[in-house]
């Protein structure tokens, strides 16, 4: 109920959905790099899985050399020969 009241809050005061109800961003620059925003954690990482929580799901980045470039509490990039990307729960 209270996700509903504040997706309905930011359409009645045009306010992007992402930034009110905390989802998740996700920018690919080609398939080399990622960049992921409001991300809560990282659950794993290696050369080939990076795994991350979010506020409403989890998130997989597949694929080859994977790298944290950097992160931060807010964002974080990661490079690599990407080969996919799936959520879960």
């Amino acid at each position: 109920m209270l996700e509903q009241i504040k997706t309905e809050a930011a359409d009645a005061l045009r306010l992007p959905k992402d930034v009110a109800c905390g989802e998740v961003l996700i920018s690919f620059i080609g398939r080399r790099a990622v960049t992921v925003e409001n991300y809560r954690g990282i659950l794993h990482y290696d050369d080939n899985i990076v795994r991350l929580a979010a506020k409403h799901c989890k998130l997989e980045i597949r694929g080859r050399q994977l790298h944290i470039e950097y992160y931060n509490h807010e964002a974080m990039k990661i490079t690599g020969a990407i080969t996919g990307m799936e959520f879960g729960e």
